[in-house]
């Protein structure tokens, strides 16, 4: 159970609950300098849905003793789904029902189940079409209802969910919030082991965003069918390449370096390909700059020769999250893994604003 968040602990944020991540992870941080005060995450089977992710990450989360019961909660592609519409321009009161049907068709969610918002790209339409560009995110609420209803029981108060590619566009935004950001235009790959997503961020906006099937998974498989070992062991063997590449442990063996090297060039080159159409189609579609750099973050993120490829493949620099994340959370104990923490430091950094004001009520 947390405590109330009481006058002296109206600077610590809501609860971010990362529940896609590889493991689920919890984190909070203090507000203003963006530090996290405390986080813990919980082992899971692949397998595992949402509700038994987050049953094995409560009792952490007890033990860790959060402050306060506000909860964010950040969920996986699988349950807050995503696509990118066009659809009639909509404002005021109009606008919810709208996206919530559009939602509904696109997505294969009953309209009397869905919870749908949407985003506003600002994409540029042909001069004959008057629809907008809306990032439309869709949620059947069948499926959280069990993860709700266990936090509540817990004594947790959610307050917020969201799609993690929103968190993750935040926890690199927290340098690029002032109005004149907006020219600060950079793409971010974010490189889970179920999949990857790219986005295009102006400042702290989002601009474009896409889900792509590539991930962590697809380079073990390559790396398992090349050296003729289980899937187990060849993520074993990319751990110990990823921790080399991030300089916190000893380079592998040459001649199963070498190997892993041509296993995932095959799964490296159509990321970077699906990388370039992203950026390609952002650069036609959007006026006010072109994308200056590609940022890459998640748990793969650091796999070698990433980088180099996608560079020769789209022509602007890449470079790894660690400029773009808040010095708070790199000069932390979880520096080391500080991109694996990106959607949950997203969530617990989400409602600064709504969780000082809760802090007053409670006081």
């Amino acid at each position: 159970m947390g405590l109330w968040r009481l006058p002296w602990h109206r600077s610590i944020g809501p609860i971010g609950i990362d529940l896609g991540a590889d493991r689920p992870r919890a984190v909070q941080v203090r507000l203003g300098s963006d530090a996290p005060v405390r986080s813990v995450e919980a082992a899971c089977g692949a397998a595992d849905d949402i509700a038994r992710r987050m049953t094995a990450l409560l009792p952490e989360m007890r033990r860790a003793g959060f402050t306060g019961r506000e909860v964010v909660l950040g969920l996986p592609r699988s349950v807050a789904r995503m696509q990118v519409v066009r659809m009639a321009a909509v404002a005021g009161n109009d606008a919810p029902d709208a996206v919530s049907w559009e939602a509904s068709e696109r997505l294969g969610i009953p309209h009397d189940s869905i919870v749908a918002s949407s985003i506003v790209t600002g994409a540029q339409a042909q001069s004959s079409d008057t629809r907008e560009e809306r990032i439309v995110v869709g949620i059947d609420r069948r499926e959280v209802s069990a993860v709700l209803e266990t936090l509540l029981g817990a004594g947790y108060e959610p307050s917020l969910v969201e799609p993690r590619f929103a968190s993750i566009a935040r926890a690199l935004s927290r340098r690029t919030r002032r109005d004149a950001d907006v020219a600060n235009v950079r793409a971010v790959l974010h490189v889970d082991h179920d999949g990857s997503t790219v986005l295009v961020l102006r400042g702290e906006q989002i601009a474009f965003c896409r889900e792509l099937a590539l991930g962590g998974r697809d380079l073990d498989a390559a790396v398992a069918a090349r050296l003729g070992v289980s899937a187990e062991q060849a993520a074993m063997l990319r751990s110990r390449r990823l921790a080399a590449s991030a300089g916190q442990g000893p380079a592998v063996d040459a001649v199963a370096e070498d190997s892993a090297l041509v296993a995932t060039r095959a799964t490296l080159d159509m990321l970077a390909g699906e990388v370039a159409l992203c950026l390609r189609y952002f650069n036609v579609s959007f006026r006010g700059g072109q994308v200056q750099r590609v940022v890459l973050a998640g748990p793969h993120a650091l796999e070698p020769r990433l980088a180099s490829t996608i560079e020769e493949c789209v022509r602007v620099p890449v470079a790894d999250a660690s400029a773009e994340l808040p010095a708070g959370l790199t000069n932390s104990s979880l520096a080391s893994s500080a991109m694996d923490w990106c959607a949950a430091f997203g969530l617990a950094a989400s409602v600064e604003r709504r969780a000082a004001s809760a802090g007053e009520r409670a006081a």
